[in-house]
């Protein structure tokens, strides 16, 4: 090999030397001698080289040598796969088979680290082929580095409630937001979906409801940067997440981080050669069953027999022959079969010692189970990191393009409308055909213009991240970071012009206001910028850690709304399209800005003794002059028990005994912007002369102004046990929480007399509130043969309660007959209760029907009617006799996880449930209305006289037999379900190296496979976004059960 190397060093250079004598072939005599000479050094100078070269290369291959071993557990003996073995010093390394055998070329005196999750990491010299290794099971994994905002600390010295998740715990979930991705994974921490549609975000609730009036989300905060919503990552980009629940953990961000934090540490690059995994995942679709709708034979039955009931006669369908023939079903007109969900994730990831780079990229695409819905997603991101002596460096640019379509708002309502015994309509149509218009036109229009309404949005965002460390001295570091985002947003929702076409009468009959064009954009800027000093010292056993942070938050919001009616033809869907109410438009911009500076003292003593002190200072510009800086202290201990001489006889059985103890106090102004000032609206209408039929249009108050308004406070108490057992193979962590909320916001609703428009309300500071409960996260990992086995389990108690309110009288949210006008605000209550009339089954005797006639309310009343409880005992039917029936909140929730490997083979398993949600069924309320619900067959007529279900009677306007506000519809929401499970198969590592492979690994997929639970609805797990719709079942899109292959690569 060193001859080949001389040939081919020799052959470089004479052709160098020939180029060189070809351009100078008019030189003299004593140049060329000149270059001869420097030839000859040249070549002797490069023979000297070679020889240096090949001595290296010979003493390289007599010290190099292949060094295999087996790695094992210390306390079985046991192989133990997947150990990381890496030489010190550099990026080459290897992992251990399934029998727990590696090989690597390394040199004598070069050190071997051995690494494996759980266990000691163990360093040993080479000083032959032969290294055989055994690990100790790491009690110590306390030393795991927590962020907790602003900076990071070891978990052992962690003094709040702060929970951990790695991507490999939400890595199988195949959705597009982060949140769904908790569900179950951590105690305290509520999530529920809302809306099963393509790009909707679940909803979060940490340790309860924030505000009666505000945002109840938590902050999310990306590498130190305070976000605006769910950020929706890719679980590929993530690298960790930490969740911050109690007041002294969230009160570094002040009022953002009232509702909770969560934290999002993204991947970076780690130094070494170029790393580059794949992952892509396609699956389908599947809606289990919802309301049940009467076929065409029942429901042609039970109106012949209402007809017949109510008019004394029976009609016939002679008219209508074709009526015989049809059978449409709910699901043809609007759900989609195996609806199709794609992931695909790319990420490359390498680097030095001072520079390391990190590129990621995914496609989300997911179809609708609803017709006409979609969601599509790309995502990239590139972050680096530079480090020096005295600088580090962190710089991310990522940049999110959303595409989505939204089905027609209460698309499963207005279908389950439409008879079965209707002609079919076709959505690709712009007209129906029907032989009378009846009652087939206002559904048939309704439905056609639903199925083929469009509702397209558009949505660009870019995040720049700028994070610096500077090392100012042996024990002071500078820290600054810098956020900027803009997100813009363009949508536009057309409803189509559908005309009937009535082949009696010849007519094309249509609505032209039922159609139209809004068309809305809008622009949000948000920057962000945080600068300190953290001086950290350790004298002797004292360990000494003080922090100042200076935070600047700008968020500007624009947006433009303009609208249309009458469409004259669907080829135009733009607001040129339109020819009613021209120019219809609105529009705003406001900007918020937040400004704090915080001061935090860290101290330990041996590790053993536990103190964390802070105190912030906040302004908000939400707030008037007078009150809009408030000051919020904190303060948190821990006792490492643990730690003390005299709990040794317990170590080899308790090794982890740690309390921990918290109280804070925490700013909240999560509101409307300018509930301090007076706000004008213009074209308001007024009538100056009640003699005058004409309306003046001009400018009136639309609401006025609070100087008062001033911050909600959160008084946040944490008491906490963390334990671990048998060397942390079992642990356990206990928490119990009380948050008192003072001074929040409500709306006291002024006379009309005052003089504005609209039933102004007048926000003001008079509302309390309280939530408190219990958390327990268990964790227990074991070894057993060739297997590895985890399994963790979480479990939550709820309890909310309304302290004060304006007065101490119930207070509705809606006060109408609908079936989002059932929750309530009242002291002694949780937030967003439950008031509704009691029932006691339908009127079945002649006896029960002529007591019940002496409530004046209900004179005219009739057997089969449903019969309302008096609960005040005032002889009457009022709106006194609504009473407390529960709420969409649970009393707990309860979450299991289980992840089991065995050589090539992985399993993971999720299951969540909850207990105590009550749930208002208004899908079944609606279809009972429109006289399509399945038990309407078995309602109450004198020939079913037992029947509890009531029966029809003509106008529901006038009858409250199917009104909304009765526990009639009252479901329990209970449920448990398997949230997702994996199976997955790795291919042996030895094939894969043939191919410059590192991993190939095939998985199967389910989520929400299974579902326990009473619910009659199409879906138990009911969320909201506010605390007034909280557990209401309101023409929601379903939540479905998705299957899907997946296939992993990395080189």
């Amino acid at each position: 090999m060193n001859q080949c190397l001389i040939l081919l060093f020799n052959k470089n250079q004479n052709s160098k030397q020939r180029s060189k004598q070809n351009s100078n072939t008019n030189t003299s005599h004593m140049v060329r001698k000149q270059s001869i000479q420097k030839k000859i050094r040249r070549k002797g100078l490069n023979l000297f080289m070679l020889i240096v070269l090949s001595i290296s290369f010979v003493g390289y291959a007599q010290n190099t040598i292949e060094v295999k071993g087996k790695v094992v557990g210390a306390a079985d003996n046991l192989a133990i796969p997947g150990v990381s073995v890496l030489i010190q010093g550099t990026s080459r390394g290897t992992s251990t088979d399934f029998d727990g055998n590696y090989s690597i070329n390394a040199e004598i005196g070069d050190v071997l680290t051995f690494s494996y999750l759980g266990l000691k990491d163990q360093s040993v010299t080479v000083t032959g082929a032969s290294l055989n290794v055994s690990l100790e099971e790491d009690a110590e994994s306390l030393d795991e580095i927590i962020v907790v905002g602003y900076g990071t600390v070891s978990k052992k010295v962690l003094t709040g409630a702060v929970d951990r998740i790695d991507t490999e715990d939400i890595q199988q979930f195949v959705t597009s937001d982060i949140a769904s991705r908790l569900q179950g994974q951590i105690a305290g921490v509520s999530v529920s979906s809302s809306s099963g549609e393509p790009g909707e975000q679940a909803n979060i609730l940490i340790r309860g409801i924030t505000s009666l009036q505000g945002n109840n989300a938590p902050l999310f905060v990306v590498n130190g940067i305070p976000q605006i919503g769910d950020p929706g990552l890719s679980p590929n980009e993530i690298e960790t997440i930490d969740v911050l629940k109690d007041g002294a953990s969230t009160a570094v961000y002040g009022s953002r981080g009232a509702a909770g934090v969560i934290l999002i540490t993204t991947k970076k690059g780690v130094a070494g050669s170029m790393k580059v995994n794949f992952d892509l995942n396609n699956g389908f679709q599947f809606l289990g069953d919802g309301t049940p709708l009467m076929n065409t034979e029942d429901q042609l039955f039970y109106e012949l027999d209402t007809f017949e009931y109510f008019n004394g006669f029976r009609p016939t369908t002679n008219n209508t022959p074709e009526w015989l023939n049809n059978d449409n079903e709910f699901d043809d007109f609007v759900l989609v079969d195996n609806a199709e969900i794609k992931t695909y994730n790319l990420n490359i990831s390498g680097g030095s010692d001072k520079f390391t780079y990190n590129a990621s990229g995914q496609l989300f695409d997911q179809d609708g189970s609803l017709i006409n819905s979609n969601f599509k997603r790309y995502n990239g991101r590139i972050t680096t990191t530079y480090v020096t002596d005295n600088w580090k460096i962190d710089a991310s640019v990522a940049i999110t393009h959303e595409k989505r379509r939204r089905s027609s708002t209460g698309l499963i309502v207005t279908a389950s409308r439409y008879r079965p015994y209707f002609p079919e309509i076709d959505p690709d149509a712009e007209v129906a055909i029907i032989n009378n218009s009846g009652g087939t036109r206002t559904p048939a229009i309704a439905l056609g213009q639903a199925l083929k309404r469009k509702d397209d949005s558009n949505t660009d965002r870019t995040n720049i991240n700028l994070g610096i460390k500077r090392k100012l001295g042996e024990h002071l570091d500078f820290t600054t970071n810098l956020g900027s985002s803009i997100t813009n947003d363009f949508r536009n929702i057309f409803v189509p012009r559908f005309d009937l076409f009535n082949v009696e009468t010849g007519i094309s009959e249509n609505d032209p206001t039922r159609s139209g064009v809004t068309t809305s954009s809008g622009r949000t800027t948000k920057f962000s910028w945080d600068a300190g000093l953290i001086y950290n010292k350790k004298f002797g056993n004292h360990d000494v850690t003080l922090q100042t942070v200076g935070t600047l938050e700008e968020d500007n919001n624009k947006q433009f709304t303009a609208s249309i009616e009458g469409i004259t033809s669907n080829a135009i869907d733009v607001l040129n399209g339109g020819t009613i109410n021209e120019n219809v438009s609105s529009g705003f911009d406001y900007t918020t800005k937040r400004v704090g500076t915080l001061a935090r003292l860290q101290y330990n003593y041996k590790e053993k003794y536990i103190l964390q002190a802070l105190v912030r200072y906040d302004g908000s510009s939400r707030f008037g002059e007078d009150f809009r800086w408030g000051t919020f202290p904190s303060v948190s201990a821990a006792w490492n028990i643990s730690s003390e001489s005299f709990w040794e006889p317990l170590e080899e059985t308790v090794n982890n005994f740690k309390l921990r103890l918290s109280y804070a106090e925490v700013g909240y102004d999560g509101f409307r912007d300018f509930e301090f000032a007076k706000t004008i609206a213009q074209f308001a209408d007024y009538v100056f002369d009640v003699n005058d039929n004409n309306f003046d249009v001009g400018s009136a108050i639309r609401a006025y102004a609070n100087a008062d308004v001033k911050w909600e406070t959160s008084i946040s108490k944490n008491i906490g046990i963390d334990l671990g057992l048998f060397n942390n193979k079992l642990s356990f962590t206990l928490d119990y929480y009380q948050t008192e909320k003072e001074d929040m916001l409500f709306p006291v609703t002024l006379p009309g007399s005052a003089g504005a428009i609209d039933n102004p309300n007048l926000f003001l500071n008079v509302g309390n509130m309280t939530n408190e409960g219990f958390e327990i996260t268990t964790n227990y990992r074991t070894k057993i043969g060739a297997s590895n086995l985890t399994i963790g389990g979480t479990f939550t108690t709820f309890k909310n309660e309304v302290t004060k309110v304006v007065s101490n009288s119930v207070v509705f949210f809606n006060d109408s007959n609908n079936i989002n006008s059932n929750t309530v605000i009242a002291r002694g209550f949780e937030a967003g209760a439950f008031f509704l009339f009691e029932t006691d089954g339908t009127i079945k005797t002649q006896e029960e029907l002529e007591a019940y006639r002496q409530l004046p309310s209900r004179s005219d009343a009739q057997l089969g009617d449903l019969k309302y409880v008096d609960t005040n005992g005032d002889g009457n039917i009022t709106n006194e006799d609504r009473i407390y029936k529960g709420s969409g909140l649970a009393d707990f929730e309860y979450g299991l996880n289980l992840n089991w490997d065995y050589k090539n083979f992985d399993v993971s398993m999720n299951w969540f449930g909850t207990v105590g949600a009550e749930i208002l069924n208004g899908n079944k309320a609606a279809t009972y209305s429109f006289q399509r619900h399945q038990d309407l067959v078995n309602q109450w007529t004198p020939d079913n006289p037992t029947s509890d279900i009531p029966s029809f009677r003509g106008n529901n306007g006038e009858h409250p037999n199917y009104d909304f506000n009765t526990d009639y519809w009252l479901e329990s929401g209970d449920y448990l379900r398997l949230k997702q499970i994996t199976v997955g198969f790795s291919l042996p590592k030895e094939p894969l190296e043939s191919v410059a492979l590192s991993k190939l690994r095939l998985y199967l997929t389910a989520q929400n496979p299974l579902t326990f639970t009473g619910y009659d609805g199409y879906d138990p797990e009911i969320g909201g976004n506010s605390v007034e719709n909280r557990g209401i079942d309101s023409s929601r899109y379903p939540i479905s059960s998705t299957y899907s292959l997946g296939l992993q690569i990395a080189f």
